[in-house]
């Protein structure tokens, strides 16, 4: 399953990145979550952009314990496996992985297949699409 956005209904308003962050780590802190949306004006104009995980996988094969999987278009992460040294997080393309300060690692893993941050769009800016496989 991808993340898209549709930056024609994105307002920048950030509660995709808060319910991320709730709903991984307990914490309303867009630092957090597992996706960002950048916005800012630019002549006048609003400018989004978002990040999501495309499942590059780098964030797996940096992995040295195989604690990152990919399975059915989503990672999951075995955190009794994770040894918590980092790779990962400095691999993602996309700057959205993270570790806690408890070293909970947190990765975009589409919520279980009902992503959060497309549920509480207000905008129904998120959306999944579904792999054709």
């Amino acid at each position: 399953m991808k993340l898209l956005l549709d930056i024609e209904k994105c307002t920048g308003c950030g509660i995709c990145e808060l319910v991320c962050s709730a709903v991984k780590g307990g914490v309303f802190n867009p630092e957090m979550a597992c996706l960002k949306i950048h916005s800012r004006y630019a002549k006048g104009d609003l400018v989004i952009r978002g990040e999501f995980c495309d499942l590059c996988l780098e964030c797996a094969e940096a992995c040295p314990t195989g604690a990152i999987t990919s399975e059915n278009g989503s990672l999951s992460v075995d955190q009794e496996s994770c040894s918590e040294c980092g790779l990962c997080v400095d691999a993602c393309p996309y700057g959205i992985i993270h570790l806690s300060p408890s070293g909970r690692l947190f990765i975009c893993d589409r919520c279980g297949g009902s992503p959060e941050c497309v549920s509480w769009c207000p905008h129904e800016a998120i959306k999944k699409e579904e792999s054709a496989t």
